[in-house]
C-alpha cells in the first residue's frame, strides 16, 4: 500500500503487506514491512514486521514485533545545478576548441 500523506490503521481495521507513508498511526493490525518518516503505534495498535522510520513511538499498551531501522538519507539531485554544470561544462569545451583554432591558424 503506497501513501502519500497519513495513513490510519483504525482499531478494527487489519493490514497485511508492505506500507509507504509519510505518517503511519496504528490502533489496529499491520502485518509487514513499513516504510514512514513517522510511526505512532497507539493504545491496541500491533504492529509485526520491519519498520524503516526515523520516528518510530509506541504508546503503552501499544504491540511490535520486529525489527527496527533507519530510513536512509534521502537524494535530491537539483535539475538545475546539474543542468547548469552541463552548460558550464559545454562553455568550457567550446573555448578550449576556439582557441585551439586561433592557434592553428
Amino acid at each position: 500500500m503506497n501513501v502519500d500523506s497519513t495513513l490510519i490503521v483504525s482499531e478494527s481495521g487489519r493490514v497485511k503487506g508492505d506500507v509507504y507513508a509519510n505518517k503511519l498511526i496504528i490502533n489496529g493490525i499491520v502485518e509487514g514491512n513499513c516504510y514512514a518518516e513517522q510511526v505512532q503505534v497507539l493504545e491496541k495498535g500491533r504492529i509485526t514486521g520491519k519498520v524503516w522510520s526515523n520516528n518510530l513511538s509506541i504508546e503503552p499498551g501499544g504491540k511490535f514485533f520486529g525489527e527496527a531501522a533507519e530510513l536512509p538519507e534521502k537524494e535530491v539531485i537539483s535539475l538545475k545545478s546539474k543542468t547548469q554544470e552541463h552548460q558550464n561544462q559545454q562553455k568550457n569545451q567550446g573555448s578550449d576548441n576556439k582557441s585551439i583554432s586561433r592557434k592553428q591558424a
